[in-house]
């Protein structure tokens, strides 16, 4: 008795889930994750949004995993997916980045070893889906992902500009003194 209930819970859980928005937009999974097609990305987030993502992750069937990443200003985004091939490769592995308004980038299997590089004008959230499936519930796969945000610096050029007027400044002020 207590396994049908638990599995009326879990069959009503996945009716409310597929109950929410049907739309097939960016910021919902597409449809080629079967169990969550048409959820909203925000509701499978784990975690708080950071800077850097790096997560190895063991795969027994099907998986998605939905992280967030935070950029404060401009600057780039590198992400890389891998699959580990431990203990056998995985038989999918897809890779989504999305900031749910224009940026939308998907890549099936690894990203190699530049992986992809996004160059942000100017703060951004985005979230980053991993779905992967092993061979069979019995054959486990391993993937990492890995994604790392750096802000551009601000140039030489600009310092030297900042410290020649604040060095006007005072000279100003001096010459003023007199």
């Amino acid at each position: 008795m207590k396994g049908r209930i638990k599995f009326a819970a879990i069959a009503s859980l996945v009716l409310g889930l597929f109950a929410t928005s049907m739309a097939a937009r960016a910021e919902h999974v597409q449809a080629e994750t079967p169990w969550f097609s048409g959820v909203p990305l925000q509701s499978l987030v784990k975690g708080p949004a950071g800077s850097t993502i790096n997560s190895t992750q063991l795969v027994w069937g099907t998986s998605l995993s939905v992280n967030a990443l935070s950029a404060a200003s401009a600057g780039t985004l590198t992400v890389r997916l891998t699959d580990i091939e431990w203990p056998h490769a995985l038989s999918s592995l897809s890779l989504l980045v999305t900031d749910l308004n224009g940026l939308w980038e998907k890549i099936d299997g690894s990203t190699g070893p530049d992986g992809l590089i996004f160059n942000l004008s100017g703060p951004a959230n985005l979230f980053v889906a991993v779905f992967a499936q092993s061979d069979s519930w019995h054959m486990p796969g391993l993937y990492n992902l890995q994604a790392n945000f750096s802000p551009v610096p601000l140039p030489a050029a600009a310092w030297l500009l900042l410290s020649g007027l604040g060095g006007l400044a005072v000279f100003r002020r001096k010459q003023s003194d007199r």
